[in-house]
């Protein structure tokens, strides 16, 4: 009998062994790109304060250790089972660390910790945060159960994939963040005791008599050297950490391959970029000063103390800006930031001396301090709209992004919300798409323009098939008028049409087999929802306003819909869906 044959065979990896295998694999990923060093754990099983547990991950930067833990299954019970481990290690973040540092399973952090972090760092200056990894959604009960734990939830992770793959080592300032980490408590910045020092920067400010912006909004213009921009630099994208369900945030990802280029051009010609960079800035994190070095304080209303009524000068003198995350809200010119970016390519060293000369510039608004919230971030995302209708198209999702900001009272922005509440319960709960990484979700762009806009369209004329006409509120007519701001009303509105909808496909969901309650694939074609399907199902809803006056109930809708599931939704092409709600309308509904 030969060798081979006495060998026992490997046996291959189950699906679940390869789905831990790639989560771990993209979350190292993430955290190597960012600049953190993984240590080996040299024994999963160990004993703290009589507890008993593992640790799946520990990585390091500097003073920062992170404690990782996966999991791909159901993370409630096993949130549960970590929480008493979790708090004991919260007690005192300082005793953990001197555990391992102790204990015999963590010899290979011991051995990084002598080399690379005791002649920098004191045991007080370590800086300990978990890091919860699951594959599937937590729950907010189950988090609140937890303290002293960052949730790096899947569509985060998602987020910072792409982020760290574009923009590398700077991906750490907006890290920090997300796990609650002041940068004044990482690597150099201790050594400065807790200074807080500011950069003082030459520039410029501009009334609002010469920009023709709204009273007291000033315009500050200086140059800043790419690292120092870097620092105090955030955007408001949609699919980042902060953005889930959030109306405030409309920005676009970074495109990997347009920073790539950049930073190619910039490497080769060592010139700057030469148009500005436009900005928000925290009007309580900056000092302005006049030629004469005199501080220009600034009212409430944003106009200056020491001008008089009729002063429209431009000032010329400084901006001191305070050295810390945050500050400087990118609007446009975030790609020429980031191609400034601290990486690992062949250009790192050519980019490296660039990153430290004052040569961007920057124009920021500075708004008045009265201002409300809302009102900033529509400016802001006017502002974006209006630069970017004139460079890159911006793309129907992004465009609806806007106009949640912009128009909050418009049919997209409503249909967007009613997007927000079928996905979050109901019948369609987690199918649509709310992020671009969800290939497997239905995108919704459409569903908003061709099926949902129709369906609950406003107007003081009254529409036969529109959900608006069956909305019992005395006050529904507000919502016509052009000067409408009440949110209340609005969302009262999107409540009832998510009620509405959701009792349609709720009857359509119980009658179809549960195979073909699933997004179309057409690898398997098993399941059948797609934008023509969901679309088709909104136009049979106004089928039955314009016909009845009524939406029926779910459990009427279901007893008329026996044999739904033998219906050809396949035979419907993209942009048949209004003759598809017709026909299921007619043949099961009538």
């Amino acid at each position: 009998m030969s060798k081979t044959s006495t060998q026992k065979k490997k046996s291959k990896p189950t699906s679940q062994q390869l789905e831990q295998r790639a989560q771990k694999k993209e979350i190292r990923t993430i955290l190597q790109n960012i600049g953190f060093n993984r240590i080996p754990t040299d024994g999963k099983e160990f004993q703290y304060k009589d507890r008993i547990s593992e640790l799946d991950d520990i990585f390091v930067m500097e003073n920062l250790v992170l404690l990782i833990e996966y999991t791909i299954g159901k993370p409630g019970d096993h949130l549960k089972g970590k929480k008493i481990f979790y708090d004991k290690v919260n007690e005192s973040r300082l005793d953990f660390v001197r555990f391992m540092l102790t204990n015999e399973k963590f010899i290979s952090f011991r051995e990084y910790y002598n080399k690379n972090i005791v002649d920098n760092y004191s045991e007080n200056q370590i800086e300990v945060r978990i890091l919860y990894c699951s594959k599937q959604d937590v729950k907010d009960e189950h988090k609140k159960l937890v303290n002293g734990v960052t949730f790096f939830d899947y569509y985060i992770v998602h987020y910072f994939k792409y982020l760290s793959k574009a923009i590398k080592r700077s991906t750490k300032y907006e890290f920090f963040d997300f796990i609650g980490l002041d940068p004044k408590n990482f690597g150099d910045e201790i050594r400065r005791d807790g200074d807080t020092s500011s950069k003082t920067f030459c520039s410029q400010v501009l009334p609002e008599e010469k920009s023709y912006f709204n009273k007291g909004y000033k315009i500050v213009t200086f140059y800043i050297s790419p690292q120092e921009l870097l620092r105090r630099s955030y955007v408001l994208r949609r699919e980042g950490w902060q953005g889930k369900n959030s109306v405030d945030f409309y920005q676009r990802m970074v495109d990997t391959g347009k920073i790539k280029k950049m930073r190619q051009y910039l490497s080769a010609e060592k010139r700057v970029f030469i148009n500005n960079i436009i900005t928000t800035i925290s009007e309580d994190k900056i000092r302005l000063y006049d030629d004469k070095n005199n501080v220009i304080s600034r009212q409430r209303d944003g106009n200056f103390k020491e001008a008089t009524p009729n002063d429209t000068r431009i000032s010329i003198g400084k901006i001191e800006i305070e050295d810390s995350s945050k500050i400087i809200g990118i609007i446009d010119g975030q790609h020429r930031i980031y191609a400034y970016h601290e990486g690992d390519d062949i250009y790192e060293n050519s980019m490296k001396p660039l990153r430290r000369r004052q040569n961007l510039l920057v124009t920021g608004i500075l708004f008045p301090a009265d201002e409300s919230q809302e009102s900033r971030l529509k400016f802001e995302a006017q502002l974006f709209q209006e630069i970017n209708n004139n460079q890159t198209k911006i793309n129907s999702y992004l465009q609806q992004e806007i106009d949640l900001i912009v128009s909050p009272f418009s049919s997209t922005a409503i249909g967007k919300r009613i997007i927000y509440g079928l996905n979050q319960n109901g019948p369609l709960e987690n199918l649509l798409e709310q992020y671009s990484y969800q290939t497997d979700k239905i995108k919704t762009a459409s569903i908003i323009s061709f099926g949902l806009k129709p369906l609950i369209k406003i107007s003081q004329v009254e529409k036969k098939d529109s959900i608006f006409r069956l909305w019992d509120n005395e006050e529904k007519n507000k919502l016509t008028k052009p000067d409408i701001d009440n949110i209340k009303l609005r969302d009262d509105y999107v409540a009832f049409c998510v009620q509405k909808i959701n009792g349609i496909f709720r009857a359509f969901k119980e009658s179809m087999d549960s195979e073909q309650w699933s997004p179309y694939n057409p690898k398997t074609h098993k399941g059948l929802l797609s934008i023509t399907f969901v679309n088709g199902i909104l136009n049979t809803i106004r089928c039955m306003i314009e016909n009845t006056s009524s939406v029926m109930s779910y459990e009427e809708c279901k007893a008329k819909l026996k044999g739904i599931n033998t219906f050809g939704f396949r035979d419907y092409k993209t942009s048949h869906y209004n003759r598809m709600g017709h026909d299921i309308y007619n043949k099961f509904l009538k």
